[in-house]
């Protein structure tokens, strides 16, 4: 198994042509995907008929997740998953979740091609809506399927998008509301790992090939509301004015000035404000009425609820000066989604490590936290998890112009076969007993 090797330039092929047939953004090189959007089904549609030419037998469970399972020798062992997305963000890139899922699809050929023969099945995954770019709520399928997400199924297939589709309605038009449970305990795995890009500079600006993740930051959101008072913006004297979204402004720089003087500076404790609306958005009234969300992400539970208290402290200090000033603005907090603390699992880490090391060598490899969340952190709550970095230029990611080499790609992808097989071949020991 060791001699496998994946076709790094069929890879790379697949890796472009797909993204510029289903998503591409005109005169750009990213990418616009939406979940459950026709470009998504169309990309979904292809990956199904390419596994199933390989002899996968695939199923689809009731949050649109896309198993497409290899057969092993031992039928009583649970498929060792091969994971990630192929949704983006309204204006993502390339290879952000979809290098993931046609890595594993390489993985998979390459196996048929060689007629090899693995103890456990291994399967390829397409997790649904990873970003939430389009229904509310990062990761959702995975948290679905791990019993410990943010949100039950009931609650998911109720999200609305933008336009005020259900997720159960889309995944129903999509034709991807499946009939197998999602849920772990009903439709398990061996194992999951996962391909991805860094999204972040800390491989590209030490020079390695390849990171070996352990686990993944703490998270958590916050749905912020400040209520004031409408006013005529001509006629209403400074003095007199309760206004929501000067108030606002104020609280959202205490949130970067919070993370900026957190002590986990560098290394995490960051918080970001991205979604702000006004309801009136009228430019002769004063707004009354302002939501805005917070992101906080910290290294571990204990940093994302400290950053997140000093924000609030701060906030009431804003709030004083304020009264002080004659305002009669206000705000409440709703925490809208989080996810704990992800930590890798020893075996499956250490199958990445030992397939990295065997690829480029002890010095071109570290072992280093994931400051994103991944289809993988709620997985790592139910089954073994471990997960692949290649370098990202510039740290770009999010962004049309994120950019992996096809060099790198095709090095993660050999990472991931790897990975899989001594895993694997740990399982055919009886060293991992059947799950």
């Amino acid at each position: 198994m060791t001699s496998l090797r994946i076709n790094g330039a069929r890879l790379n092929d697949t890796l472009q042509s797909t993204s510029s047939q289903w998503g591409a953004i005109p005169d750009s090189p990213g990418m616009c995907r939406l979940s459950l959007s026709q470009a998504d089904k169309l990309a979904r549609d292809w990956l199904i008929g390419e596994c199933e030419a390989l002899g996968c037998a695939t199923k689809v469970d009731q949050m649109g997740n896309i198993f497409a399972v290899r057969p092993g020798k031992a039928p009583d062992r649970k498929p060792i998953g091969m994971g990630s997305h192929m949704d983006t963000q309204p204006a993502g890139g390339r290879y952000d979740g979809i290098l993931g899922v046609q890595a594993a699809l390489e993985a998979l050929r390459t196996l048929h091609e060689r007629g090899a023969e693995t103890h456990c099945p291994v399967a390829l995954i397409d997790w649904t809506n990873e970003e939430g770019a389009r229904f509310p709520g990062a990761m959702m399928a995975s948290g679905v399927w791990s019993g410990r997400g943010a949100a039950p199924l009931a609650a998911c297939h109720a999200t609305r998008d933008s336009d005020g589709v259900a997720m159960r309605d889309a995944l129903a038009r999509a034709g991807y509301l499946g009939e197998t449970a999602c849920d772990w305990r009903e439709n398990g795995l061996q194992a999951h790992f996962e391909l991805h890009i860094e999204q972040g500079p800390v491989l590209e600006e030490k020079g390695l090939a390849v990171g070996v993740v352990t686990g993944v930051q703490g998270m958590k959101w916050f749905e912020v509301r400040v209520t004031g008072e409408e006013g005529h913006s001509g006629t209403t004297p400074m003095t007199k004015r309760s206004d929501a979204l000067a108030t606002a402004s104020r609280l959202i720089t205490a949130v970067n000035d919070a993370a900026r003087s957190s002590p986990e500076m560098p290394l995490g404790g960051v918080a970001t404000v991205g979604v702000i609306k006004c309801d009136t958005s009228s430019q002769a009234t004063i707004p009354a009425g302002v939501t805005f969300i917070i992101d906080v992400r910290a290294r571990n539970d204990d940093a994302v609820s400290s950053l997140s208290t000093d924000i609030f402290t701060r906030f009431d200090s804003v709030m004083r000066a304020e009264r002080d000033a004659g305002s009669k603005t206000a705000y409440a907090v709703a925490r809208t989604w989080g996810l704990p603390e992800s930590k890798f699992h020893p075996d499956c880490i250490a199958a990445v490590r030992g397939a990295a090391v065997d690829e480029v060598g002890a010095e071109q490899v570290d072992e280093m936290m994931s400051r994103a969340g991944h289809d993988s952190a709620w997985t790592s709550r139910v089954v073994p998890t471990g997960m692949i970095f290649v370098p990202s230029k510039g740290g770009i990611s999010h962004n049309p112009h994120e950019y992996t080499s096809p060099e790198h790609c095709a090095l993660g992808g050999q990472v991931l076969l790897q990975a899989v097989l001594k895993y694997d071949e740990l399982c055919s020991k009886g060293t991992i007993p059947a799950s």
